[in-house]
């Protein structure tokens, strides 16, 4: 049949779009080009990352922020699909996948082995150069029946403090300072609930005196444990150090004595130097159960440390580090007022005698 004109259904009129405005056009332009920089720089920080290369002193702060920017890398693909550039969405989104990736052994509990030896509570504590409130870490040690404890920036009013608040009626063994017996800020200490004897084997030269023992747990397997504290890189000048006292920290000893490294690390997982650690044959604890994303360390506000008045969040530069034939039950934190650091309290057993 022929459509004559007349019978013809009417045809909508074409809809002429409107252009956009100068100001409308410079907008989305630069909302472009700002969502393919910020992808840039996200695929360059991954690879950065991925291959451990934080040469510089402000990569080797940035890094520490990784589970951060790891969140903050989602805005790019989602500006990029707001912005119908679906290419670019599809690059930005390895950005916060790939990141994702490395950091997903933090939150995932791992199978433990199962040593059969007797269970103990290790923890670590940085008293902030003594200012750290004595009562507190002894209510902690209550709190979680700790049976050894690793201090750093350990004061001799700090040890005074200590004693008064009781942590030796609880712990009565300890090693404190230098092997000179010398305290002062820089220097570290252990406190046990079972006999101890100094380790020099395991101190060496460092930025802070590091305090090393032998402990004799009933029913266990030889157990030494050093309270450990590297240098910080909190600038240039002091990367060298940082690294250098990173790279001493005794290896683990598979088939000698069971060692433990407890303390303020000045480091997160993120950094290479400390996944060297890793690799000389330890686990951290608190990555070993899932919590390896929880944050220790915080600047105190209006601190030098602060942006611009805005205080970083934090980041986990305490450690419990155990070796492989240790079995990780559980790990807690706690707040200890007047520091920058929280404590951290790990459950663990260690292989039988």
């Amino acid at each position: 049949m022929t459509v004559t004109p007349e019978t013809a259904p009417d045809t909508p009129p074409a809809v002429e779009e409107k252009p956009r405005r100068p100001v409308q056009r410079v907008a989305l332009r630069t909302a472009v080009v700002l969502t393919y920089a910020a992808t840039v720089v996200g695929l360059l920080y991954t690879g950065m990352r991925v291959l451990g290369m934080e040469v510089t002193w402000p990569l080797r702060t940035l890094v520490s922020y990784t589970p951060y920017l790891t969140a903050a890398a989602l805005l790019p693909p989602i500006a990029a699909a707001l912005l119908r550039r679906p290419k670019l969405a599809a690059v930005a989104i390895a950005v916060p996948l790939s990141l994702a990736t490395l950091l997903a052994p933090r939150f995932l509990a791992d199978e433990q082995p199962t040593p059969g030896g007797p269970e103990i509570t290790v923890a670590t504590a940085n008293m902030y150069f003594g200012e750290g409130d004595p009562a507190a870490l002894v209510a902690l040690v209550d709190e979680h029946a700790v049976d050894i404890l690793s201090v750093q920036e350990l004061t001799q009013a700090a040890v005074n403090g200590l004693d008064a608040a009781g942590l030796a009626e609880r712990l009565p063994y300890r090693e404190l300072g230098r092997v000179d017996g010398a305290v002062g800020a820089e220097a570290s200490g252990v406190y046990s609930r079972f006999p101890l004897t100094r380790n020099p084997a395991l101190e060496f030269e460092a930025t802070f005196a590091m305090v090393g023992v032998t402990v004799e747990v009933p029913g266990a397997a030889p157990l030494e444990l050093l309270g450990a504290h590297p240098g910080a890189p909190w600038a240039p000048s002091q990367v060298d150090f940082w690294l250098a006292d990173l790279a001493q920290l005794p290896p683990a000893t598979p088939d000698g004595a069971v060692r433990v490294i407890a303390g303020d690390l000045n480091s997160t997982l993120d950094h290479a130097a400390l996944r060297d650690v890793l690799d000389r044959g330890y686990r951290d604890a608190a990555e070993e159960v899932g919590q390896g994303l929880t944050g220790t360390w915080q600047p105190r506000p209006h601190s030098k440390l602060s942006l611009f008045g805005i205080t970083p969040p934090k980041v986990a530069l305490d450690h419990v580090l155990v070796d492989e034939r240790v079995a990780v039950l559980g790990v807690s934190y706690g707040d200890l007022p007047g520091a920058d650091h929280d404590p951290v309290i790990a459950r663990l057993t260690l292989p039988a005698e």
